[in-house]
Formats: C-alpha cells, sequence, structure tokens
C-alpha cells in the first residue's frame, strides 16, 4: 500500500525515495533558511502524510547532510504538516534552500499493547 501525502502548499517538494529499495522516504525543505553555529530550527516541508493505522514514521537524518534532526515518531492520527527539527552542530552557519532533502521518514509497524499497572510485592 502505497503511502498517500498531499502537497498543503503547491510548489513543496513531493517526498520520494531516492531507489525503490531504499528504506526511507525523503522529505525536503519548503523554504529557506540560514541556522546559526550550534543552533536549531523547525522547517515545514508543505506536505502531510497519510500513516497506515498499525504503522509510524520515524524520523532519522539523511546521511550525506552536515546537519542532525531532531528523531522522533510520527504516528498515524497525525493528520498536520510534516516539520522537521533541523540542528546545526558545527561552528559554521548552515545553509538550507528550499528543495533540499532534510530528512527520511522510515515507516515501522508498531504493537500497541493495553499499558496496565502492576501490583508490587512487598
Amino acid at each position: 500500500m502505497p503511502l498517500l501525502f498531499a502537497r498543503l502548499d503547491p510548489t513543496a517538494t513531493a517526498p520520494a525515495r531516492k531507489h525503490p529499495s531504499d528504506a526511507g522516504v525523503d522529505v525536503y525543505s519548503n523554504e529557506e533558511a540560514t541556522l546559526w553555529p550550534f543552533s536549531y530550527r523547525v522547517l515545514h516541508t508543505g506536505v502531510t502524510i497519510e500513516i497506515p493505522e498499525g504503522t509510524m514514521l520515524m524520523v532519522w537524518p539523511k546521511g550525506r547532510n552536515n546537519h542532525l534532526v531532531g528523531s522522533g515518531v510520527i504516528d498515524a492520527g497525525y493528520q498536520g504538516e510534516i516539520l522537521i527539527k533541523v540542528v546545526n552542530y558545527s561552528w559554521k552557519f548552515l545553509g538550507i534552500h528550499k528543495g533540499m532533502a532534510i530528512a527520511q521518514l522510515v515507516q515501522i509497524p508498531v504493537i500497541c499493547e493495553p499499558v496496565s499497572e502492576a501490583a508490587l510485592d512487598e
């Protein structure tokens, strides 16, 4: 089943895999940004993704980028824009260009067992 996406901005770059067998789907900045050394910024992608029930998307950095991303979980119930926290961990300014691949999303199955409190033996 494909991951369905919608552009919230018609100029946004569509999420895509660079190669069909890649685990991650690349997402792209929908804005220009300059990050100061040792700073971060949340960047817009301009897209939303319908995440199938029973799965989640993990946010991971791209291997070739000179920045980190705030790794996280995007749950199946999330319906907003995909936002990526980009972290500049260097002494240099970091330029992000519109259309630049800034992170990858990896779809992972989820097991949702109920949470119950256990009695402690004393």
